[in-house]
């Protein structure tokens, strides 16, 4: 069983998740920032073909992804729009690969072995809706 100081703390996640999808649009996409702050959005900042992107990573313990809180998706918006930037999201998960108990899975720790459910980036049409 893991032991609660050895666990990854939220930032710690949020850190990994980001680093991940760096690590697989840098080839894709010119990579113009990173911002790895906790509760700041976007974390990547990119552009490709001339276009702008906002690219939003969330990141979230086994047997979740990482998602965005409506107040959150209102405020990339309005930042986007006045940036004339596309947004892009990136919903990763991340289990303790360290364990055979599935419920110590949520439990990813410092220093240990990771899966990474993580499917690409993608446009939400729900979230990025605009009201009518």
């Amino acid at each position: 069983m893991s032991q609660k100081g050895n666990r990854l703390s939220g930032e710690e996640l949020h850190e990994l998740g980001i680093k991940w999808v760096y690590k697989h649009i840098k080839d894709e996409y010119e990579i113009l920032s990173v911002n790895i702050e906790f509760e700041e959005n976007p974390q990547i900042l990119a552009r490709k073909d001339e276009d702008m992107y906002f690219i939003v990573v969330k990141t979230s313990t086994y047997p979740d992804l990482g998602s965005l809180s409506p107040m959150a998706a209102e405020e990339i918006i309005k930042h986007a729009d006045k940036h004339k930037a596309k947004i892009l999201f990136a919903h990763v998960g991340i289990a303790n690969a360290d364990t055979k108990n599935e419920a110590e899975m949520a439990y990813p720790a410092k220093g240990g072995q990771y899966y990474i459910n993580y499917n690409g980036l993608s446009i939400e049409p729900n979230i990025l809706m605009q009201p009518e």
